[in-house]
């Protein structure tokens, strides 16, 4: 599932919001029950210290997050 989401991720800019500061989503992994994230600014500057839990906003707004729990996603 991951690798398909990594997939869409590839080809679709899907923007998140962590706090006030606006990323691009550029993967999303498993890790020990975790779900850590890659995001990048509008520099392309990489950030690899946050987790699915971190997003407070997704944009566009899909879908498939709409049904997960909140302290997995956030407040998506």
């Amino acid at each position: 599932m991951i690798e398909h989401i990594n997939e869409l991720l590839e080809n679709n800019d899907v923007m998140v919001r962590i706090n006030t500061n606006w990323f691009k989503l550029e993967a999303i992994s498993i890790d020990d029950g975790e779900m850590p994230i890659l995001v990048t600014d509008e520099d392309g500057e990489e950030y690899s210290g946050y987790d699915m839990a971190d997003i407070d906003e997704f944009d566009p707004i899909f879908k498939g997050f709409e049904g997960m729990d909140k302290n997995i996603i956030g407040i998506a």
